[in-house]
């Protein structure tokens, strides 16, 4: 009777292989060793999502570390960078503060007194072409904007009508994504109304001595990946 002989195979040939099975990113064991095909943020101790919820879009590339990170995500392996998340921990909560403020294009708008839909107080103001605006709440800075061109208005008081009503859906967005209802040492938010073509929108924040940057074309999909994240 002839002993059976076990043969493994290690290294890039053996995830070839894999992919050619169609296995790809799942998870193989045999003999308690677990294999992945894919390197995921939670592998480098990231707290990005792996996927986005309700979207095509899912991590690419994966570097770093717990300590520094960074996960870039894309609508397929092929298709060009949508969204970035990037992961930073300090030796102090003072060093990060310092790392937070460095990463933020901070704009404190400065302009017409409004009220969003839920009473928070908030400030309109026309800038360079854009329209923003801002309120401060729960160490939460968030700014929505909108371009001119997009807004159809005749009056100061019709386009501040029509930039509340950008800001109230905004906020609706980031409340349903539980972003920006999280206790957080501080965080900004910068919205974009519509459609972009970069990663313009951004959700960063510092929770003790982390802090984390999400930027991305899509402002829903920055959202919901901050809000894997943020848990």
């Amino acid at each position: 009777m002839k002993r059976q002989k076990r043969i493994v195979v290690m290294g890039c040939s053996f995830v070839v292989g894999l992919a050619l099975l169609g296995i790809g990113g799942t998870t193989m064991t045999n003999n308690n060793v677990t294999v992945h095909a894919v390197t995921t943020p939670a592998d480098k101790g990231l707290a990005a999502p792996e996927k986005v919820d309700g979207t095509q879009t899912e991590a690419q590339t994966v570097t770093g570390n717990s300590t520094s990170g960074k996960v870039t995500y894309s609508n397929g392996a092929n298709s060009a960078t949508t969204a970035t998340y990037k992961q930073q921990k300090y030796g102090t909560t003072s060093q990060a503060k310092t790392g937070f403020e460095n990463t933020q294009n901070l704009t404190n708008a400065d302009g017409t007194k409004v009220t969003l839909s839920d009473g928070t107080k908030a400030t309109s103001q026309g800038v360079m072409g854009h329209v923003y605006v801002q309120w401060q709440k729960n160490g939460w800075t968030v700014t929505t904007v909108a371009d001119t061109e997009d807004l159809t208005t005749s009056s100061v008081n019709q386009t501040n009508k029509t930039v509340t009503a950008v800001a109230n859906k905004v906020k609706k967005s980031l409340k349903s994504n539980k972003v920006i209802t999280q206790n957080v040492t501080r965080g900004n938010v910068v919205v974009y109304d519509g459609a972009q073509q970069k990663p313009v929108n951004n959700i960063s924040w510092q929770q003790k001595n982390k802090v984390v940057q999400v930027s991305g074309n899509s402002a829903e999909t920055t959202a919901k990946i901050a809000k894997e994240a943020i848990k």
